[in-house]
């Protein structure tokens, strides 16, 4: 029988308990694929600079309640698309760097930002390169 809060009565707790583990092993997975380097879709590229402007400011207890309703929004995780996948992982990236910063969140204090600017700069900068010497 379900209660109102959608549980069943006299369910296992272990049940539940390892439900919830393999729900969270699956969000982190999901994350983590999200965070590795490859080629970013303009979707992708554009949720990850929405939330780094709306985290502009926010200390990490900010960041963390943005990163639970960004998980909550959208869902299961898997079948999101990616950039909402993206935009969960920036938010799981942004609560980890603030965690242990002490400070409120800056892309000018944010080395990873920085990395990805300058790495971009570059790749426009070898492209226009190539096409003057052609």
């Amino acid at each position: 029988m379900l209660e109102a809060d959608g549980n069943e009565t006299g369910r296992d707790d272990a049940g539940a308990a390892g439900a919830a583990a393999r729900g969270t092993r699956d969000t982190e997975a999901v994350i983590e694929a999200a965070l590795e380097p490859h080629d970013p879709a303009a979707g992708e590229v554009a949720a990850r600079d929405r939330v780094r402007a709306e985290a502009q400011g926010m200390a990490h207890h900010e960041a963390a309640a943005a990163l639970e309703d960004a998980l909550k929004s959208a869902g299961d995780l898997s079948r999101a698309d990616a950039p909402t996948r993206a935009a969960v992982a920036e938010w799981q990236r942004l609560t980890d760097l603030l965690l242990d910063h002490g400070g409120p969140y800056s892309t000018g204090s944010d080395a990873y930002v920085q990395g990805q600017l300058t790495a971009r700069d570059s790749h426009r900068h070898d492209r226009v390169g190539d096409r003057s010497a052609g």
